[in-house]
This record gives C-alpha cells, structure tokens and sequence, in this order.
C-alpha cells in the first residue's frame, strides 16, 4: 500500500509592518533641506556683513576725503567750498532718497515674505515666559507655543 506524503503547508508570509524607512528618508530629506537652507542663510549672512563693512568704510573714506577737500577749500578760495559742498549735495540728492526708499522697500517685504510679526512675537512671548512665574509663566509659554505654531505654519505655506 502506497502510503501518502503528509502535504507540508506552505510556510505563511507575515505581512510586513510598515516601513519605517520612508519616514526616516522623509525625515532625513526635511534634515537635509533645512541644513542646505542654514549654510545659504549663513553664507548670505557673511556675504551682507562683507558688503556692509565695505559699504561703511566706503562711506567713512568718502566724508574723510570730503572734509579734507573742505579743509582745502577753505585754505584756498571760498568759491572752491561752495563747488565741494554743492558737488556733496548733487552726489546725495542723486542717490541718497533713492537708496533709503529701496532699503525700506526690500526690509518691508522680507518682513511680509517670512513673517517676520509672528516670530517677534513668538519671542517676546518665550521671554516673558522665561522671566514670570506660576500660573502666568504656564499662559506665557501657552502663548509661545501659539506664535511658534502660527510662525512654523506660515513657513510651511
């Protein structure tokens, strides 16, 4: 008599649990981008600084050469200091409204732009939390959180 081979089942495939991988790629790409975002921030910062050094030791060689020019001009003839002087207020009627409008204009919409109003405020309440205690201490950092929530929102838009 022929005997029959017990079938063997066919070991179960356990599903797999989600991969924790995607979000660790998620969250490692969102790492990646804020680093990347930080060292242009960072250099951006040292670029502004360089510029602004440049910009105050142009404009401190710029009235040093005017004030010896007027030392000068004195010395010589008064019709030489009223050239220096008009020359200095042609130079600034020229550039000087103009420059502060595009300054104001570009500081108002990096403001507008990053939502400069929530993250001050979002500081002022972290500070106020940090100097008070108990239960106005527990509203202040309530409070922080709130404008940190509204400033990280409107980052994220």
């Amino acid at each position: 008599m022929a005997t029959k081979k017990k079938a063997t089942p066919k070991p179960k495939t356990a599903k797999k649990a989600p991969s924790k991988s995607k979000k660790v790629a998620k969250s490692t790409s969102k790492k990646t981008e804020f680093d990347k975002a930080w060292k242009d921030y960072n250099s951006a910062l040292d670029m502004w600084k360089e510029a602004l050094s440049q910009w105050q030791k142009a404009t401190n060689d710029t009235l040093m050469t005017y004030h010896d020019a007027c030392q000068k001009a004195l010395e010589s003839d008064a019709e030489l200091l009223k050239k220096v002087t008009a020359s200095w207020e042609n130079t600034w009627d020229e550039i000087g409204p103009e420059y502060i409008k595009q300054q104001n204009k570009l500081i108002e919409n990096i403001f507008k732009e990053t939502n400069i109003d929530s993250i001050k405020k979002f500081n002022e309440q972290w500070e106020r939390y940090l100097t008070t205690s108990g239960d106005d201490s527990i509203k202040a950092y309530q409070e922080a959180i709130k404008r940190f929530n509204e400033a990280w929102k409107s980052v994220q838009a």
